[in-house]
């Protein structure tokens, strides 16, 4: 889904102009949660999510000044993060060095959200309008599940034929319309969306599963792990992937894997970190 630029300077206008406080620069965040007990990233009624538990720590930090954060995108319940992306207005005072406010928030903030890194960038920056891609790792066990393992990865009850699976996600890769792979009964004006590659791989007793692309639907991962399991296990043949994606119909789908194995591993705003970016461990091993 491509945004105009003119939208995204309206955004960046209305962010500074509606703001409570005088701002003195804009930063960014990167940020790492477990989303177990949480209703996902962002602010939502009757639950608690990342952004409302880091935005009540930076208004206390800042005078209690109302502090709003900007993420790069939404994560479901359940679903984890290594490198979320957000940013937020700075206000003027007081002023509090970055590295003292890093200190200052890890300190503050519970043990299942940490704040990796914080920079200064332009005021008329936009954490999701100018986000030039995302990489999510949904992590499978092969073999001999615990009950830590069991947090942070799915354990299939089938076999899983990995040829199989790197078959399927030829079909995947590209420019296509991912209507097949939506969350049901949720509208979308546009369902086109692009995927770079889908990098399989193994790590000891574990398999992974890394989506490289522009953007991602909502629950489009899990929708796409879901069918890429079938695949794996012999429900669905590789092929049929190509039928299912053509079809832009998601009740032929397949099941919606669960969310504790998923993981926003990073958010690019650079093309060429982008392109080198590869998986290198489990993600919560980085």
């Amino acid at each position: 889904m491509k945004i105009k630029s003119e939208d995204r300077t309206n955004f960046v206008n209305h962010d500074i102009a509606n703001s409570s406080y005088e701002a003195s620069s804009r930063y960014l965040m990167e940020i790492s949660f477990d989303g177990s007990n949480y209703g996902g990233w962002q602010i939502q009624p009757n639950r608690e999510s990342v952004q409302g538990t880091i935005e009540k720590v930076l208004s206390r930090l800042y005078n209690y000044q109302k502090i709003e954060l900007v993420g790069s995108s939404r994560t479901d319940a359940g679903v984890h993060a290594i490198n979320f992306a957000a940013a937020f207005l700075v206000p003027k005072s007081p002023a509090i060095p970055i590295g003292k406010l890093k200190n200052s928030l890890n300190m503050m903030l519970p043990s299942d959200i940490k704040i990796q890194t914080i920079k200064e960038v332009d005021l008329n920056f936009h954490a999701r309008f100018f986000a030039v891609g995302k990489a999510y790792t949904y992590v499978i066990k092969l073999a001999g599940a615990t009950p830590f393992s069991n947090r942070y990865s799915y354990a299939p009850r089938h076999k899983i034929d990995i040829e199989a699976i790197k078959k399927a996600t030829q079909y995947l890769v590209g420019t296509h319309d991912f209507s097949s792979f939506a969350c049901a009964g949720n509208p979308i004006e546009d369902a086109v969306r692009t995927i770079y590659r889908i990098d399989v791989q193994t790590f000891g007793d574990y398999l992974t599963l890394t989506y490289v692309g522009s953007g991602f639907l909502y629950k489009m991962v899990r929708s796409l792990t879901g069918t890429l399991l079938a695949v794996g296990a012999g429900k669905f043949k590789a092929e049929e992937v190509k039928t299912l994606l053509e079809a832009k119909d998601r009740t032929l789908g397949h099941t919606t894997a669960s969310a504790g194995g998923l993981f926003l591993v990073k958010v690019f705003y650079d093309a060429d970190e982008l392109a080198k970016f590869k998986l290198t461990a489990l993600p919560y091993h980085y």
